[in-house]
């Protein structure tokens, strides 16, 4: 931290920085004080000794003979009529001893000597001998040279270009809250944080932060873009990483919540992190998504997940806040600067920043469209934040060429795509409409829609921000589609998948009404995807069950009997012997539910399966794998069955004292999820047959290291929870008429023309 870059810095964040900096310095508290237009006063302290004002002067690309002729000017005249015992001048223009010299002659008697003239030399180095009021001012800290130079030069750091488009950006318009410093703190006690909250209200800004607060401390980033399995694949022992997984519960509630197990897989992931110094773990989602997958994925209530979750609120954005937010978009914005002096006005300012649907994304959208369209951005923005939808409906439908509109209206089915992928179901889409379907047109509508509702990074494209996806979903719901075109042009059964979900919300009736309209072609598009789907049945996540199981329930939202029929005649068995149970169990029991399917088909089918899942059980038993032969137990015992678990009751006490054997001579590991897990399966059963006494010295030994590691993660979560409820005391409230005041102030800047 061997400088700074206050440059990067609004004129705000200069004087709050000068104000913590100046009571220090002089041992003194000084307020900010809200001046009018007249009094020249920025920070002031009034006590026995007098009176002290600070005056800042954050002009960073002016000359030390402007800011001197300027102070003179304008300044030294308020002064003379406020007389203080002291007066201080800082300022990010350097002086040199000659320039404070004629300062100080002129302001006489109330500057004592130069030594109260402050130019940035001087200010970086006070800032400098206190690093630890560097590190309470986020934006200050962040552009330190040292810090900069890791976060704007990543290649060390930084596995995302993705990122390295994203983090200059938001590192200048960033405003610190306190959804940001709950995110730190959770960060820094757990090495996992979840943000969470409603789209737009800045979660991915405050993930892109604890990012980079982690990279100036040393950390590697990487992005995570497909799964918890990334993790594993980028692991480094002894280095120091942090993983950001954005969105990870998809975009919007189209996606699958996770895959199959993969719950499982991210708990883990979660508990390792947590245990293994230099690593730490930063994901995002909407609120509403988290709770749902709470409801479908019972594991992410646990206590690792839900007390890592720092929801992101729009009370955390407090009036002083959104105005900050306000301003430095508007400041770094390429808005011409009579457009940005507008902002200063408060009839135009307060209705934005006091509206109830204020959000920071789309100020930034309404800014960045508006300045390419010259058009009234204050207007704009009011009528934006009145109906969101408007910031995206006059370019879809009023803008964009239909070749565009048709690329947006693909790319929906997929939400990301390949670009091969894209450009195959775009040129059918277009061939089933009688268009042209040329690599030309396909490049022409790309390029329109890159950077405004698009994005494409290594050959994958994606729609900018999910509030371009989410005016999509609204296009496609109001009939403004080709649908059995769009359907007929489908390659991959993933796209089905998003339009049935999307008919599934509350709010895709219109789409529903679309497929069940054209029910025939829905489905003769699944059951001719049927043959090409990749069902991954050697692993946890898909197999041909739990795709039956959603074509069942796609049939039943349609009233589908052809679908249904697919489903009776794809499942019939033999069933594959590495096949997950548990998903035939599921689907057994859709097929009990479904009305479309005779009961006595489901009752064959359980049988079968039942028996199936017998069948492998005893083999199982009989090759002494206890893991795989206890969790078919288990399967078994949750399924009305003829065939008795208790011819495998003897081989499986016989393979867990195996195990418990194996398990007491093997030296003690270090107490993770999963080691704790295993003792607790193998003690539980083990009681439940009353087998114990079998090996009564070693079960002793593996009874009390599973209490041991059960006692330490219990104590480990009630400290962090009683240290948590502390720091969540909300008398740390800001004063709504001083956040008033000072948003006043700072929109009053955006008038300067310097």
């Amino acid at each position: 931290m061997d400088s700074f870059e206050l440059a990067r810095l609004t004129d705000h964040d200069f004087e709050v920085v000068c104000r913590d900096l100046f009571s220090d310095v002089l041992g003194i508290p000084l307020e900010i004080f809200p001046r009018g237009r007249d009094l020249g006063i920025d920070l002031r302290h009034t006590g026995p000794a007098g009176t002290t004002i600070v005056q800042c002067k954050h002009w960073p690309r002016a000359t030390q003979k402007t800011l001197i002729g300027r102070l003179i000017k304008d300044e030294l005249p308020k002064v003379r009529v406020l007389a203080p015992d002291r007066y201080i001048v800082a300022s990010t223009v350097g002086l040199t001893v000659g320039g404070k010299e004629k300062l100080r002659s002129a302001f006489a008697p109330f500057v004592g000597d130069t030594g109260d003239l402050y130019g940035v030399d001087e200010i970086v180095a006070e800032l400098l001998r206190r690093p630890d009021l560097v590190r309470r001012h986020f934006r200050l800290w962040l552009s330190s040279t040292a810090v900069l130079q890791t976060v704007l030069n990543q290649d060390q750091y930084l596995r995302s270009s993705w990122l390295q488009k994203r983090l200059p950006g938001v590192a200048d318009t960033f405003v610190p809250h306190e959804g940001f410093e709950r995110a730190q703190e959770f960060l820094d006690t757990q090495q996992v944080c979840v943000v969470a909250g409603i789209p737009g209200v800045g979660k991915t800004t405050v993930a892109l932060m604890l990012a980079a607060w982690l990279m100036g401390n040393g950390y590697e980033v990487h992005e995570i873009t497909e799964d918890v399995d990334e993790i594993g694949a980028l692991w480094r022992e002894g280095t120091r990483q942090v993983f950001l997984y954005d969105d990870f519960l998809g975009r919007t509630t189209l996606d699958a919540p996770l895959n199959k197990n993969e719950d499982n897989r991210l708990l883990s992931v979660i508990r390792e992190i947590q245990e293994t110094p230099g690593k730490a773990l930063v994901m995002t989602t909407r609120d509403y998504l988290l709770e749902h997958a709470r409801l479908r994925h019972d594991r992410l209530a646990a206590p690792d997940v839900s007390d890592a979750v720092s929801v992101i609120r729009l009370t955390d954005l407090h009036r002083r806040v959104r105005g900050q937010i306000l301003y430095n978009h508007v400041h770094h914005s390429s808005l011409p600067p009579d457009d940005k002096r507008r902002f200063a006005d408060p009839k135009v300012w307060r209705p934005v920043v006091r509206h109830k649907n204020f959000n920071p994304r789309l100020v930034e959208e309404t800014l960045r469209l508006s300045a390419r369209r010259g058009q009234d951005v204050a207007a704009a923005m009011l009528e934006n934040l009145d109906d969101p939808r408007r910031v995206w409906e006059r370019i879809v439908e009023n803008e964009l060429t239909d070749e565009a509109v048709h690329l947006l209206e693909v790319l929906f089915t997929f939400g990301s795509a390949d670009l091969d992928d894209l450009q195959e179901s775009w040129r059918s889409y277009r061939k089933e409409m009688d268009r042209a379907a040329d690599g030309r047109s396909f490049r022409r509508a790309l390029q329109l829609a890159d950077g405004t509702m698009v994005s494409v990074e290594q050959g994958r494209v994606a729609f900018h921000n999910p509030s371009i996806e989410d005016y999509v979903r609204f296009h496609l719901d109001n009939g403004r589609a080709r649908f059995p075109e769009l359907l007929k042009a489908l390659v991959h059964e993933a796209q089905v998948r998003r339009i049935v979900a999307a008919a599934r919300m509350a709010d895709g009736t219109g789409i529903l009404a679309r497929l069940r309209e054209h029910e025939p072609t829905v489905a003769a598009v699944v059951q001719a995807m049927g043959a090409d789907v990749e069902t991954r049945l050697w692993d946890e996540d898909e197999s041909q069950p739990t795709r039956l199981e959603w074509v069942l329930e796609t049939a039943e939202l349609l009233d589908s009997t052809t679908l249904a029929a697919y489903v009776m005649r794809e499942a019939l068995p033999p069933f594959i012997h590495y096949e997950y149970f548990s998903h035939l169990e599921s689907l057994a029991g859709s097929l009990d539910a479904s009305p479309l399917v005779p009961s006595t088909y489901a009752e064959r089918f359980r049988e079968e399966a039942t028996d199936s899942l017998h069948s492998e059980l005893l083999e199982s038993v009989e090759a002494g794998d206890w893991y795989w032969s206890i969790a078919l137990y288990h399967q078994l015992r949750r399924t009305p069955s003829r065939a008795s678990r208790e011819q495998a009751a003897q081989g499986l006490v016989r393979n867990a004292l195996e195990e418990l054997r194996r398990l007491a001579a093997e030296p003690e590991r270090k107490p993770r999820i999963g080691y704790l897990e295993r003792l607790e399966e193998l003690v539980d059963f083990l009681l439940k047959q009353r087998a114990q006494d079998e090996l009564p010295a070693e079960f002793a030994v593996v009874y009390e290291r599973a209490e041991r590691v059960f006692a330490l993660r219990e104590a480990e979560r009630g400290e962090w929870l009683q240290k948590y409820q502390i720091q969540r005391d909300p008398s740390a409230r800001s004063d709504a008429s001083r956040d008033h005041v000072l948003v006043t102030e700072l929109m009053r800047r955006l008038d300067d023309t310097r």
